[in-house]
């Protein structure tokens, strides 16, 4: 069923598996949204949740995490990225599990994917992308600072939408949803430290021909715990439905133990299993 209410997803890295698993059991039960927003990882996911792909976040990373070609630390001394995006999006063979581009567009949801621009250092959206846009909107909002050349879109250059909008609830209400579902990959009590004076160095030297940028990469850790402290606010008053893990996530962003990877996503799907009945009476009350 399309229910009119927006889905978000908060990206983080392979934390992520976590949000296939509550959209995968979203998929199994024929539930939709009218909109879905995306940022990072949660933005790589929404794609595989708009276009009905079951299964193919969780078999790609568990399948193929420690393929050389997609993921390795290695990287850094050729001074590539470490995780190669354009792996997500190449044609491998008969048995590899491509996007389904055509499935994505018959999708009766709208699809936003978040990204930060550099220029301004400022959010920036793409809605219902395709072809190259669709792939090069995905690449820019999943490309973390530092270990990701910024990527040329039509908004400019730009990297991961996590840097100026973590957790885009905003962007649903600025559409008018009143119903709006958050699927964190976080805990609910999470809080960031503040930048350390390390890493504010290095976003200064790093991106210094964008000073916008650094200073909202220095800032994120300050803006997040606010939206995490109004999130908390809008779910305890029924302004949002929230789907987060209830305990901290022992996965990390480049997480190679497979056995830790699938154990979130299956966390993540029977989670949201158990939910269900609340979740459908939020979105039909």
């Amino acid at each position: 069923m399309l229910y009119n209410a927006a889905l978000i997803l908060e990206g983080g890295a392979m934390r992520g598996q976590y949000s296939a698993g509550v959209t995968d059991l979203f998929l199994k039960h024929h539930i939709e949204f009218k909109h879905v927003y995306g940022v990072s990882a949660g933005a790589l996911c929404g794609a595989n949740f708009v276009s009905k792909q079951f299964g193919r976040m969780i078999t790609v990373n568990t399948k193929y995490r420690n393929d050389r070609s997609y993921m390795s630390s290695l990287n850094i001394l050729k001074r590539q990225p470490v995780i190669n995006l354009d792996f997500l999006f190449n044609d491998h063979g008969w048995d590899w599990h491509n996007f389904d581009e055509a499935a994505y567009q018959r999708s009766a949801s709208d699809f936003t994917i978040v990204a930060s621009e550099l220029k301004h250092g400022q959010t920036v959206t793409f809605t219902n992308p395709t072809g190259d846009d669709l792939e090069a909107a995905l690449k820019a909002s999943s490309s973390m600072p530092f270990m990701f050349a910024p990527v040329q879109t039509e908004h400019g250059l730009c990297l991961d939408g996590g840097v100026t909008d973590s957790i885009p609830y905003d962007l649903a209400q600025q559409a008018g949803f009143d119903k709006i579902v958050v699927v964190r990959t976080r805990e609910r009590d999470y809080k960031k430290k503040p930048t350390s004076k390390v890493v504010a160095k290095l976003y200064e030297k790093q991106y210094h021909d964008y000073p916008a940028f650094a200073k909202a990469g220095i800032m994120r850790p300050a803006v997040y715990n606010e939206q995490v402290d109004h999130l908390n606010i809008m779910e305890a008053t029924g302004q949002a439905y929230v789907i987060a893990p209830a305990e901290p996530v022992k996965v990390g962003r480049m997480e190679h133990n497979i056995k830790k990877l699938q154990a979130l996503y299956d966390e993540g799907f029977n989670q949201a299993e158990q939910l269900l009945p609340d979740l459908i009476e939020y979105l039909e009350q």
